[in-house]
């Protein structure tokens, strides 16, 4: 019996058979010949009430790649939200260009059911278009917690520093899980853009082999106690940081410079001349201090970086953001 009778045979049988189990045997064999007639039965079976049938549908199809991407496109123009959500899920899965341009547009103009829009922004967290940045910073101003804490995650995900500003604004949000998110983006985006800095013509991308962030970040050696002291010079209040600037000190930091904006008019700079390190929560406490300061017609600048805090802020553009000296 040659293969186009036993696919027939197939998809005949996927149409009678009333067991789940059967039905999602059926869908892997007909995934596994590769033949094209199975497609339009396999998107069919993403509509299947049972979870077994739906996901190996979804890897079926996502088996015929770009072949299927037409298919798939109709399937959402006519579908109910339960099929978009799960065609959606099988687009990301096969990618392309095509695939991306069309979700960004459905999850900027075109869609609406919430839960549609999570699996967009879920299928951009695999597929990591860095075209997505701008669409996903818009979704960081959205109401919907989900829909921003998946934005946050995706984008700490791509890795692309055009979203370390809003991100860094993200930080000062009311809800701790959205401040712990944005800093572990904050903190993945920085440390991709310097290994990407460090070996430019790296394959694959950086991103791609280095592990996620975590915070408290872990040092190597135990943290400098941070000290902090104002004084006036030339027209401005000088403010120097001395230790290293983390997750457990950070907070005593930013209230102090609350109280020197406070009581002080005129400029502020940061000296960093004695500072060893700054992690993602104080660059979140710097970039409020600037807005802040910017709200009062008042100059900031950083200054006196070691090396390497001059390279993060180079690798990451974070020296357009703020002035430095």
């Amino acid at each position: 019996m040659n293969m186009p009778d036993q696919v027939q045979k197939l998809i005949e049988k996927l149409k009678s058979s009333d067991r789940d189990v059967v039905k999602a045997s059926i869908i892997e064999e007909l995934g596994n010949t590769g033949d094209h007639r199975a497609l339009k039965p396999l998107v069919e079976s993403l509509n299947d009430g049972d979870a077994l049938v739906r996901w190996n549908a979804i890897r079926a199809v996502a088996g015929f790649g770009a072949d299927s991407v037409a298919l798939l496109f109709r399937t959402i123009e006519s579908g109910d939200r339960f099929a978009r959500r799960n065609v959606v899920q099988v687009l990301g899965e096969v990618g392309g260009e095509d695939v991306v341009d069309r979700l960004i547009r459905m999850l900027m103009f075109d869609e609406s059911d919430h839960d549609v829009m999570i699996e967009i922004i879920r299928a951009m967290h695999k597929l990591r278009p860095e075209r997505a940045v701008e669409p996903l910073i818009t979704v960081l101003k959205m109401s919907d917690w989900e829909m921003r804490w998946r934005a946050i995650n995706t984008l700490g995900h791509i890795g692309d520093p055009r979203a370390l500003e809003p991100l860094l604004a993200v930080m000062e949000d009311e809800d701790p899980d959205i401040r712990w998110a944005a800093a572990i983006a904050v903190e993945n985006i920085k440390n991709r853009a310097l290994k990407r800095d460090a070996e430019p013509d790296s394959q694959p991308r950086a991103a791609d082999t280095l592990p996620p962030a975590s915070l408290p970040v872990e040092r190597k050696k135990p943290a400098r106690d941070l000290a902090v002291s104002a004084s006036q010079k030339n027209g401005w209040t000088v403010v120097k940081v001395e230790g290293e600037m983390i997750s457990t000190n950070s907070a005593s930091f930013r209230s102090y410079m609350d109280g020197v904006v406070s009581v002080s008019s005129g400029p502020v700079e940061i000296d960093l001349s004695d500072c060893d390190f700054v992690d993602s929560l104080a660059l979140g406490h710097f970039n409020a201090i600037r807005k802040k300061l910017k709200s009062k017609n008042r100059k900031m600048k950083i200054s006196g970086m070691n090396p390497n805090l001059k390279q993060m802020f180079k690798a990451t553009k974070l020296d357009e953001l703020f002035a430095i000296e």
